[in-house]
C-alpha cells in the first residue's frame, strides 16, 4: 500500500453490525481510514462526507435510502467512490473496496469470468503474473448477522495464457462469490449458480 492509500477514508453503511466491525477492522489493518454505522439516517450529520474517498452500501440499506444518500453524499463531495457490498462477508467487503481504489487498473477484456457448467473462475492473462483467487460463501443467513466461511484456492505466479481455476464442491452454490487478484488489480464477483 502506498502512503495515498494510507490515507485513503472508507464509510461502510449497514445492518450488521458484527459485519461492520470486522470490515473495519480488516481494512484499518491494511491502513485505510475506516468507519461504520448501521443508522441510516443524517449520514452527513455526522461523518464529514467532504473527506470520505469511498462509501459502501450494504445489501439491507433500503434501495430508496441508498439513492438519496448518493445524492446527498455526491452534491457535498462530487469524487466519492460508491461500492455496492456483494455480501456480508468482512473479508469479501475489504477486497471490493481495495478493488474500487485500483480500478484504472481493470482491464474489462481480461476480467475473469465464472463458468457454471463446470464451476471453474477462467482468466486470461496477458502476461506472467501473480494471481491470488479466493472464494467466499455464506454459510448462516440469520439477519442481521450472516456468517461466512472463504477458501484461498490460489496464490502463484501463472504463465501467460488461459487459465481455469475449479471450484471445490464443497463451496456453496448460492451465495458464493470470488475475488480475483492479478498484479495491480482486484476483481469481485459472484459465482452463485443456484438462487
Amino acid at each position: 500500500m502506498t502512503t495515498d492509500d494510507a490515507q485513503r477514508s472508507v464509510l461502510l453503511i449497514g445492518k450488521s453490525q458484527r459485519v461492520l466491525n470486522d470490515s473495519v477492522a480488516g481494512l484499518r489493518d491494511l491502513g485505510y481510514k475506516a468507519e461504520a454505522t448501521n443508522d441510516f439516517t443524517d449520514i452527513s450529520g455526522r461523518f464529514d462526507v467532504k473527506q470520505i474517498d469511498l462509501v459502501v452500501f450494504g445489501g439491507q440499506v433500503p434501495p430508496d435510502r441508498k439513492g438519496e444518500l448518493r445524492e446527498e453524499i455526491g452534491a457535498i463531495n462530487p469524487g466519492v467512490i460508491f461500492v455496492q457490498g456483494l455480501a456480508g462477508i468482512p473479508g469479501l467487503i475489504v477486497k471490493q473496496v481495495q478493488g474500487a481504489f485500483m480500478a484504472e487498473h481493470h482491464d474489462p477484456a481480461q476480467a475473469p469470468t465464472y463458468t457454471p457448467d463446470d464451476r471453474s473462475i477462467r482468466l486470461t492473462l496477458a502476461d506472467p503474473a501473480d494471481v491470488k483467487v479466493t472464494v467466499w460463501w455464506q454459510t448462516s443467513f440469520v439477519p442481521p448477522d450472516p456468517k461466512s466461511d472463504s477458501l484461498l484456492l490460489l496464490d502463484d505466479q501463472l504463465a501467460g495464457g488461459d487459465h481455469a481455476i475449479p471450484v471445490p464442491d464443497h463451496v456453496a452454490r448460492n451465495a458464493a462469490f470470488a475475488t480475483v487478484m492479478t498484479e495491480a488489480a482486484i476483481y469481485a464477483f459472484s459465482i452463485a449458480t443456484e438462487q
